[in-house]
């Protein structure tokens, strides 16, 4: 208490009282996606919808993963979330890009070194797009054009994101095969390395 009230007559008392208090950042939460490359999947996610729908899916998919993991009942078996997603995401990043170079007439798809943060969108994005376009529900139309026959089973985002990162923790899955296609590709147009943009 003394040495508060010491420390009240000082003059960077003063000085730090001065100081504004910042305002929080509005996608600030209390959740456990404060690791920056987790918020960035976050947001992706809940890119198309609102942001409380966006969390919901995120916790739903956390749960879904920490269930799979533990049902296992196996000792060496990775049990948080968070380190299983960053290691999807790691496991499914491109090391090169593949960019459009007009030579004349002829547009050729050139190889060229990828920066870190558009490396880690793309592995994010492959993730994402393949949990949410291949999960072959039944589309709306056939439902109306067939209304009495039996409604087949929808797979959720969250189950379909759940089993893709998993996929791409182990190295397999759709977004895994999309990595090695689009290395395939870009060591096929090899020969067009020359045409890279210097920037």
């Amino acid at each position: 208490i003394e040495s508060l009230k010491d420390l009240k007559k000082s003059a960077e008392y003063t000085r730090k009282v001065a100081v504004p208090i910042k305002a929080a950042k509005k996608d600030l939460t209390l959740m456990y996606f404060q690791d920056p490359l987790l918020q960035r999947f976050s947001k992706m996610v809940s890119a198309h919808t609102n942001a409380m729908l966006g969390e919901q899916i995120m916790m739903k998919t956390y749960a879904k993963i920490k269930a799979i993991q533990l049902a296992k009942n196996r000792d060496n078996v990775e049990t948080d979330p968070s380190v299983i997603i960053k290691q999807a995401i790691e496991n499914t990043r491109p090391v090169m890009l593949l960019e459009k170079v007009k030579v004349g007439a002829v547009i050729y798809m050139v190889p060229t070194p990828i920066s870190e943060q558009r490396s880690y969108f793309m592995g994010m994005r492959w993730i994402h797009h393949t949990a949410r376009n291949e999960r072959n529900n039944p589309r709306i139309i056939q439902m109306i054009k067939f209304p009495d026959e039996p409604k087949p089973s929808t797979t959720r985002i969250w189950d379909a994101l759940a089993s893709e990162i998993l996929d791409a923790y182990n190295n397999q899955g759709r977004a895994v095969s999309k990595k090695i296609e689009y290395h395939r590709i870009c060591d096929q147009n090899r020969a067009f390395a020359h045409y890279r943009r210097t920037k």
